[in-house]
């Protein structure tokens, strides 16, 4: 892009940013996105997509295959604490994890291909809503997506703090983990403390429960295999002396291979079950599959290297290990081949992390982004037509 193409995306980000918007709730963001993409001189925007969801087409100079290219737009529930200029004016809402980064990037791969369009093909622009909920793409693809907007292959970039500012991490194996939530409620009649053997207790059904279920890991998944089972909530009672009438927890698992997760909650259950059997209390619990692993299709990997390779040398390349973290792309990419890229966001060691009151997207890396973006939708459409 031209230095002052760059700049006009930069404002456009920091803009983003200045009006965050939560999951769900993205109407001004996807106004100002189906705003900014028309002045950009697309042939097609289309809105309300599985929510509020954007779709945008540019067309090559003849037809051809399709591809498509995606970035999220929502932000976390978080208080902003960067103090930087064009932080969050929303209290309690800001883009801490670089969706507006996300976006800057495609809408500046989008000016690049209207400026100078592809020989042959489509590009088809999702700006998908909802990402942190993990319903944004299922909602997209159930609105029609893939049917209104065929593509081949689609690839997308996430921000990666701690790796080197603009240098990209490809990976050919899973790389982001599967999601899914759980939701356990042990209950019973309550009680008074001095007396606990007129009644069962929720408190230590809870307790056994915590126990258990690091042992699932452990003994019940292949040491070759990763997965992680996290509990992150448990309420129960208010008073010293009352035994509560329910305890109930709620956690997260989270894994590569869908046989693993499977695995994961039948043994949640049946720890659940068998716990409530054990203390004499009832159960209940809600299972939410949420997200699937991100995995990347070999031969789109190879492409995304490549052009890496291409624009900025082999060195621009890097190592990094895979994330436990969870992106609903992984629900675009089981529905076609494609890539899901990282872009290093810079600072090493002492990075914010994403998710974090002090975070905040590097401008300096979003010109590197879009042309990657461009760039990986060019060499696809080109290798389509050989």
């Amino acid at each position: 892009m031209q230095e002052h193409d760059v700049d006009r995306m930069i404002a456009f980000r920091q803009e983003l940013h200045r009006h965050p918007e939560l999951s769900c709730e993205e109407r001004q963001t996807a106004r100002r996105i189906a705003s900014m993409l028309r002045e950009l001189g697309v042939d097609e925007v289309h809105e309300a997509i599985g929510g509020h969801g954007i779709v945008a087409v540019i067309d090559g100079q003849q037809p051809g295959a399709s591809v498509a290219l995606r970035a999220d737009i929502d932000a976390l529930p978080l208080q902003e604490a960067t103090g930087l200029a064009h932080g969050s004016t929303h209290a309690n809402v800001m883009h801490a994890c670089g969706h507006d980064g996300h976006t800057a990037m495609l809408m500046g791969a989008a000016l690049e291909l209207v400026q100078s369009r592809p020989p042959r093909g489509r590009v088809v622009l999702i700006f998908q809503p909802a990402e942190e909920l993990g319903t944004g793409a299922p909602a997209m693809l159930e609105d029609g997506l893939l049917e209104r907007f065929p593509v081949q292959a689609v690839f997308g970039l996430h921000n990666w703090p701690g790796v080197e500012a603009g240098a990209f991490v490809i990976h050919d194996v899973p790389h982001m983990a599967s999601s899914d939530d759980f939701d356990v409620c042990f209950h019973s009649e309550g009680g008074h403390g001095a007396m606990p053997h007129l009644t069962t207790d929720p408190v230590v059904a809870a307790g056994l429960f915590v126990t258990a279920i690091q042992q699932i890991v452990s003994r019940n998944v292949d040491p070759e295999d990763i997965a992680v089972v996290s509990l992150g909530s448990l309420q129960s009672g208010h008073a010293s002396n009352i035994i509560p009438a329910t305890a109930r927890l709620k956690g997260t698992a989270r894994c590569f291979k869908p046989g693993v997760r499977h695995r994961l909650e039948r043994r949640i259950r049946e720890i659940a079950e068998g716990i409530a059997r054990a203390s004499g209390c009832d159960v209940t619990l809600d299972y939410v599959p949420s997200t699937p692993a991100v995995v990347n299709d070999a031969d789109c990997a190879r492409l995304c290297r490549e052009v890496v390779e291409t624009h900025w040398g082999r060195d621009r390349l890097v190592a990094h290990p895979i994330s436990m973290g969870a992106d609903d792309m992984g629900f675009l990419l089981e529905a076609v081949p494609g890539a899901y890229g990282w872009i290093g966001n810079g600072k090493g060691d002492t990075a914010p992390a994403l998710h974090q009151p002090d975070y905040d997207f590097n401008d300096d890396i979003l010109a590197r982004g879009s042309d990657f973006l461009a760039g990986v939708a060019r060499r696809f459409l080109d290798e389509r037509h050989q």
